[in-house]
């Protein structure tokens, strides 16, 4: 007998979300391009292509809140439970992630988890923005 094929449901929902969050980072002056497979998360890349751009903690936020999602805060410790919104990476790249769909309780320090039955801990998306840097002619 047959096996019933497996439902990829991460990348069509990916590839939903990637029309509308272009267009949030057109708005913004920001071409957002993908980057990876979409088997486990959404790698986007947000590259200033305007020669004015809109403020990127805000472009974010219209993301998150536009497809229901949450911006996690990360590098979260025990002397800084508030975190920070993004990371800074390699060639002034900073990388925000907007969690859907994982719901999770965290306790300090030590970082004990438990993720809701319902939760997938694997759904989100990984956003780098490029710095905009001013190049005169």
């Amino acid at each position: 007998m047959n096996e019933p094929k497996p439902i990829h449901a991460k990348p069509s929902l990916y590839a939903f979300y990637f029309d509308v969050i272009k267009e949030i980072g057109f708005r913004y002056g920001y071409n957002i391009v993908l980057h990876g497979s979409m088997n486990r998360d959404l790698d986007l890349i947000a590259i200033p292509w305007q020669v004015e751009v809109g403020d990127k903690d805000e472009m974010i936020d219209r993301i998150a809140d536009t497809i229901g999602g949450l911006v996690m805060m990360q590098e979260r410790t025990a002397e800084d439970l508030t975190g920070k919104r993004f990371v800074p990476i390699q060639h002034g790249r900073m990388t925000y992630i907007i969690n859907i769909n994982r719901d999770f309780k965290m306790k300090h320090y030590g970082l004990v988890a438990k993720i809701e039955e319902y939760a997938d801990p694997q759904y989100y998306i990984d956003i780098s923005v490029m710095p905009t840097i001013n190049v005169t002619p």
